[in-house]
C-alpha cells in the first residue's frame, strides 16, 4: 500500500478534529448547560443551592468514576467506536431523564449520563494525538477541541436554558440528546486517519513515568476546583444574590463562555510555537485567575464583582487545552488512552466534588468564603506545576 500523501494526512486530521469537535461540543452542552440551568433544576426538583451543587457533583463523580476505564478501553480496541458507544449512550440517558423527570428515575439517569459522556472526550484524544503530533500542530488540535466546551456553555446558557424556560426541562433534555446523536454522526463519518498501530499485549506496553505526570494530575484537579466551582455557582450567584432573572443570568454565563472560545485556540497556536512555555502559561493562568477572585471575596458587597467574577470564570477556563498537550507530550503514544482517562479522572472528580464543596461553604459561610477557597486552590494549581519536570526524558517506571 503506497504511503498518504502530507494534503492527504493532513485532510483527514482536519476532519478527525471536526468530529472531535463536534462530539466534544455535544458532551460540553450536557456538562456545561445543565450548571447553566442551575435555577430551573432548583425548582423542578425542589433543590437548595447545595442540592443543586450535589446534583451536579454527583454527575461528575459518575464521569470520573468511568473515564480511567474508557481510556483503558481506548487504549485496546478502535477508539472511534468506543467514543460512539459513549455518545449514544449518553443520549439514551437524557432521553429517560426526560420521560421521568418526575421521579429519582431523572437523577440516576443524569448520573448514568455522566458515566457515559465519559468516553467520548478520552477516545477522541487519543485520535487527535496519533493525526497530529507528527504535523507540529497537537497544541492548537487539542486547545481547538476543548474551545468545543465553552461553545457548549454558550448553547447551555442561550438556547437551552431558553428551550427550558419556555417549554421545560424535559424539553430541553429531549435536545441534549439530539445534539449529542448528531455529534455521533460526525464521528461515525470522520475520515480514518492516521492507521492505528498494532495493539501490544499489556506486558509489553511501554511504561509511564508516574512520577513526572503527578504535577499535571494535581494542577488540573485543583484548576477543575476553581473552574467547576465558578462555573456551576455563577447562574446561582446571580440569580440569588444580585437578583437576576434565569434567562439574565445564563446569557451572562454563555457570554462569558463566548469569550473563552478564541483564547483557549490562541493559547493552543501560541503554544505550538512554544512549546517549551507551555507549562508557564499555565502558571501565569492560575496566578491571574487567583488574584481575580481574591478581589471578588474583598469587593463582594460592590456591583463590581459581577464584571470581577466574569473575568475570573474566562481566565479560570483558558488552562484546559494547554495542559492536555502538556500530559499527551509526556508519555509514550501507546499509553495516551490510558493516561488521559487516569487525568480525566482526575479533572471530573474535582469537578464533582467543586459544586458540592463550594456550594456548602456558601451555605455555612458566605460567597466570599467560596471565592476564597478558589483562589487558594488556583494557586495550589501554580505550585504544582512548578514541579512538572518538562525535560523530555522519562525515567523507566512502570504502570
Amino acid at each position: 500500500m503506497s504511503q498518504a500523501s502530507p494534503e492527504k494526512l493532513r485532510r483527514d486530521a482536519l476532519g478527525i478534529l471536526a468530529a472531535a469537535i463536534a462530539a466534544q461540543l455535544a458532551v460540553s452542552t450536557a456538562q456545561q448547560g445543565l450548571p447553566a440551568m442551575g435555577p430551573i433544576l432548583a425548582s423542578t426538583f425542589d433543590l437548595t443551592t447545595s442540592g443543586v451543587g450535589l446534583l451536579l457533583g454527583t454527575i461528575s463523580l459518575g464521569t470520573a468514576g468511568a473515564v480511567i476505564f474508557w481510556g483503558n478501553l481506548a487504549d485496546r480496541m478502535n477508539d472511534r467506536l468506543v467514543a460512539l458507544i459513549g455518545l449514544m449512550g449518553t443520549a439514551t440517558c437524557f432521553v429517560i431523564a426526560a420521560l421521568f423527570k418526575a421521579s429519582e428515575v431523572a437523577h440516576f439517569a443524569l448520573i448514568f449520563a455522566g458515566i457515559m459522556m465519559a468516553s467520548p472526550t478520552v477516545a477522541m484524544t487519543k485520535g487527535l494525538a496519533r493525526n497530529f503530533v507528527h504535523l507540529g500542530n497537537i497544541g492548537f488540535a487539542l486547545s481547538t477541541r476543548q474551545a468545543a466546551v465553552p461553545v457548549g456553555g454558550v448553547i447551555g446558557g442561550i438556547v437551552l436554558t431558553g428551550i427550558a424556560v419556555s417549554h421545560g426541562l424535559s424539553a430541553a433534555l429531549y435536545a441534549l440528546a439530539a445534539l449529542i446523536i448528531l455529534g455521533g454522526l460526525f464521528v461515525m463519518f470522520a475520515p480514518a486517519g492516521v492507521p492505528e498501530p498494532p495493539r501490544l499485549k499489556a506486558e509489553n506496553l511501554p511504561p509511564v513515568n508516574w512520577r513526572r505526570l503527578s504535577p499535571i494530575l494535581i494542577a488540573a484537579a485543583f484548576f477543575c476546583l476553581t473552574q467547576l466551582g465558578i462555573v456551576a455557582l455563577l447562574t446561582l450567584y446571580l440569580s440569588g444574590s444580585r437578583g437576576w432573572t434565569p434567562t439574565q443570568a445564563g446569557q451572562l454565563y454563555a457570554l462569558m463562555m463566548a469569550f473563552v472560545i478564541p483564547l483557549r485556540i490562541r493559547l493552543g497556536v501560541i503554544s505550538d510555537r512554544h512549546p517549551t512555555q507551555r507549562v508557564k502559561f499555565q502558571i501565569v493562568i492560575a496566578l491571574l485567575g487567583a488574584t481575580l477572585l481574591i478581589l471578588c471575596a474583598v469587593l463582594e458587597q460592590y456591583a463590581i464583582v459581577v464584571p470581577l467574577l466574569f473575568l475570573a470564570g474566562i481566565t479560570a477556563m483558558g488552562w484546559n487545552g494547554l495542559l492536555f498537550t502538556t500530559a499527551v507530550m509526556a508519555v509514550p503514544s501507546e499509553r495516551v488512552g490510558f493516561t488521559q482517562g487516569v487525568l480525566h479522572s482526575f479533572i471530573f472528580a474535582a469537578g464533582g466534588i467543586s459544586p458540592i464543596i463550594m456550594s456548602q461553604i456558601v451555605e455555612s459561610f458566605s460567597w466570599q468564603a467560596a471565592w476564597t477557597v478558589m483562589a487558594i486552590c488556583s494557586v495550589m494549581a501554580a505550585v504544582s506545576l512548578k514541579m512538572f519536570d518538562p525535560s523530555p526524558a522519562q525515567t523507566k517506571e512502570m504502570a
